[in-house]
Order: structure tokens, then C-alpha cells, then sequence
């Protein structure tokens, strides 16, 4: 990929990559996508954490409710399973 900047931003760019002791342009580039993504992925999760905190009144998570759960998703399954069958 090859990118083409205006004057004064080329210079930013040099100047960024000076002071960060990088080698090349394209590492300053890298690093700020890089960045970016993160930035990103935080954003996605905050908004996943918000959503779960909104859907409803918090539930008591136990080694019984993970047990029960399994039991519930095992019977479904079953009942799944056999509505097929049949």
C-alpha cells in the first residue's frame, strides 16, 4: 500500500517517527492502527458491558446455577433430539 500526505502532515509523520525512535514512516502508521483497533475493541466491549447491565435485575452466579444451566441445556437438547426422531 502506498499512501501519498500532504506536506505538512509528511513532516508530522517524520517528526513522530524521530521522536518515538522508530526506523520508518510505516511503523508510526502501523502503531497508530494498531491503536485504533484497540481503541475500538474497548468501545465494543464497554457497550457489550452496558447492554448486559441494562437487560435486566443481576442474578447470583454460583457453581449451582452453572450446574443447573447445564442440566437445562442438556434436557433442550434431548427434547431437541427426539422431536427430530421422531
Amino acid at each position: 500500500m502506498q499512501i501519498t500526505l500532504p506536506e505538512p502532515l509528511e513532516q508530522f509523520v517524520q517528526s513522530r517517527v524521530t521522536e518515538l525512535g522508530l526506523d520508518q514512516p510505516d511503523q508510526y502508521i502501523e502503531q497508530l492502527l494498531k491503536e485504533e483497533k484497540q481503541r475500538r475493541l474497548e468501545e465494543y466491549y464497554m457497550k457489550e458491558v452496558q447492554k448486559g447491565l441494562d437487560s435486566g435485575p443481576p442474578i447470583r452466579v454460583t457453581p449451582g446455577f452453572w450446574d443447573d444451566l447445564a442440566d437445562e441445556i442438556e434436557r433442550e437438547c434431548y427434547e431437541r433430539r427426539r422431536k427430530v426422531a421422531q
